[in-house]
């Protein structure tokens, strides 16, 4: 006789906003003790600098920020299964340390930011659905909902 597998219960779109808001403020209490929401809320940090900046630009002040530390940044993209954006992340770091060392070029420096750019496809539908992916797979990383 076969045990079926575990049914995950589904996340309301009233709740899944619900985690949402709550990830987009600066001083829940949520993502200081669940390590869902403050997954969350790195990734939607460092992606509203993508999208303001650029990733490269990001990808720079992230490096040295002692609050959202890069390396925590790529963790929490992880985190929420979006592993090929933490790649693109991690490999825009190593092209921002390697361009850094090269005696400045405006040209050069121009064609490496519009690549790196480019190559960040992760928008706001798709981080939404790996949150709520991730909710639904792991619920108790997250602050209770409702």
């Amino acid at each position: 006789m076969s045990v079926p597998a575990p049914t995950v219960a589904g996340v309301s779109d009233e709740e899944f906003d619900e985690l949402w808001n709550r990830a987009c403020q600066w001083d829940s209490p949520a993502i200081r003790t669940h390590e869902g929401d403050a997954a969350l809320h790195d990734a939607i940090v460092f992606h509203g600098s993508v999208v303001n900046g650029g990733l490269l630009d990001a990808v720079e002040n992230y490096a040295r920020d002692e609050g959202y530390p890069l390396a925590r940044v790529v963790r929490s993209y992880r985190s929420l299964g979006l592993g090929r954006t933490a790649d693109l992340v991690e490999r825009a770091h190593r092209e921002h340390v390697e361009l850094a060392a090269l005696p400045y070029d405006q040209e050069r420096s121009g064609r490496v930011e519009e690549r790196v750019d480019r190559s960040y496809d992760l928008d706001d539908a798709a981080l939404s659905a790996a949150a709520r992916a991730a909710v639904e797979a792991s619920p108790g990383r997250f602050a209770p909902l409702g």
